[in-house]
């Protein structure tokens, strides 16, 4: 349990720079739209912007370690569409076919459709806005939402 903690741990403090990166990157842009921004600080929101990118990739990562341990060993199927899931994404039924496929060397979409559906119920996985039906690793503690 002391390793779900640090876990959890780490989780919210990410969220916590994130939302501060995103109130930085927002008044940075202000400035910007306002004319005030030097090249200097142009660079600077620059670099906020692919260090956020890169904490939403680690965030990622972190929710979908954690979903796996809820999922447990021997479904390595569902645990191909976490990864892909995490790895990429949200995606349809047609794309994570793909990718599980390229994962393992096999799947097909009636399998991956049930098992999406099993991760749907366990709340691991979230259905998306998006053209189609499209699916994402859960984000967070409680279940509701998909990742950013």
């Amino acid at each position: 349990m002391a390793q779900e903690e640090k876990l959890d741990e780490l989780s919210r403090k990410l969220d916590e720079v994130l939302r501060r990166l995103e109130a930085l990157e927002n008044s940075l842009s202000l400035l910007d739209q306002m004319g005030f921004l030097p090249e200097l600080m142009r660079l600077l929101f620059g670099g906020a912007r692919l260090y956020s990118s890169q904490l939403k990739a680690l965030r990622r990562v972190l929710a979908a370690e954690k979903l796996l341990r809820e999922l447990g060993p021997g479904d390595e199927i569902s645990r191909c569409i976490i990864e892909a899931l995490a790895e990429e994404g949200p995606m349809n039924i047609s794309e994570l076919t793909r990718a599980v496929r390229a994962r393992r060397g096999t799947a097909s979409r009636r399998i991956i459709r049930e098992r999406l559906e099993a991760l749907l119920e366990k709340g691991l996985v979230v259905e998306v806005e998006g053209f189609g039906r499209r699916f994402d690793i859960r984000m967070g503690g409680g279940g509701q939402g998909p990742a950013t």
